[in-house]
């Protein structure tokens, strides 16, 4: 059963590279029929550059559409629009627009119709509901458990005792407690061609209670490892990928949070030693410093 439970991570045996830098699957899904819980849920995992800038287009998407009907209906049934101007009245109404579906109504351009007026009571309608979603995805993500853990940029062939280990560092960026942190890792081969088998990585350290540090995870290369012998030429004609996943418990969500990460064969670095990352001061406290966490010797 041990051996089966790592003869495929769900992802099949014949993809190339299984997990993106960012943590994130190297799938690309298609086909999919449309699901608000789908939606919701890439929603709340987009970058926050994105969901800005989502937002920002389908507000001003609704206003535009909102501006273009009181435009069309006539800016005469608008108090406070007088210009005469094509460009200058759409402004106009783009600008009574906003103010209507944020609900401000400064006042200075009103409804004088009916018609207007109907439509004005639908946008503001529309503009609670809107902003009512929007502030529920935007707790959603600030609230949603997640795990900013950094690792470095490459895995280390690194002296170990009397002989060799595969070595990767990881930091916690956030101010944020983690304790119970596990680590397991696994190494995937392309064997006979095209046919990907995974195999785990015994590590010196699985776990560690509190991590206010970073931390090295070691895997020693004995006998009985799974890389024992390989060379970096097999590690590139076998397509190699390590694939790490880090979980633990955040004090602040009060939940467990992972993490997924992957380095391929082309970003380890042979004969090579991480550099510390932390010093002790006079007072006696511990001078972490994260930018620090790429930094390696090559030894020889």
């Amino acid at each position: 059963m041990a051996k089966q439970l790592f003869n495929d991570l769900g992802l099949g045996n014949k993809a190339k590279r299984i997990i993106n830098k960012d943590g994130t699957f190297n799938v690309v899904r298609t086909g999919q029929p449309f699901s608000t819980v789908n939606m919701y849920q890439a929603l709340l995992r987009m970058p926050w550059y994105q969901f800005h800038l989502m937002t920002f287009s389908i507000l001003l998407f609704i206003n535009c559409l909102f501006a273009f009907v009181y435009f069309s209906i006539g800016v005469e049934y608008l108090n406070g629009v007088t210009s005469g101007d094509s460009k200058r009245d759409f402004l106009n109404c783009l600008f009574f627009s906003f103010q209507t579906f944020t609900t401000v109504g400064y006042g200075h351009i009103s409804p004088k119709s009916d018609l207007i007026s109907f439509l004005a009571a639908i946008e503001a309608i529309t503009g609670l509901m809107v902003f009512a979603v929007i502030t529920g995805l935007i707790y959603g993500r600030f609230a949603k458990p997640t795990a900013k853990i950094l690792y470095s940029d490459n895995l280390l062939v690194s002296p170990y005792q009397d002989g060799l280990s595969y070595q990767f560092r990881i930091v916690n960026e956030r101010k944020s407690v983690i304790m119970d942190i596990h680590a397991r890792v696994l190494v995937s081969f392309s064997e006979k061609g095209k046919v990907r088998s995974y195999k785990p990585l015994e590590l010196e350290r699985s776990s560690v209670l509190l991590f206010p540090l970073n931390w090295t995870v070691v895997h020693p290369i004995t006998v009985d490892s799974p890389l024992y012998g390989i060379t970096y030429e097999d590690l590139a004609k076998g397509d190699a990928e390590f694939i790490i996943v880090i979980k633990g418990y955040d004090d602040t969500f009060s939940q467990e949070v992972n993490s997924i990460h992957s380095y391929r064969y082309d970003e380890v670095i042979w004969n090579a030693k991480f550099e510390a990352m932390y010093e002790t001061s006079e007072d006696g406290s511990t001078n972490l410093q994260i930018d620090k966490l790429n930094n390696y010797k090559l030894v020889k």
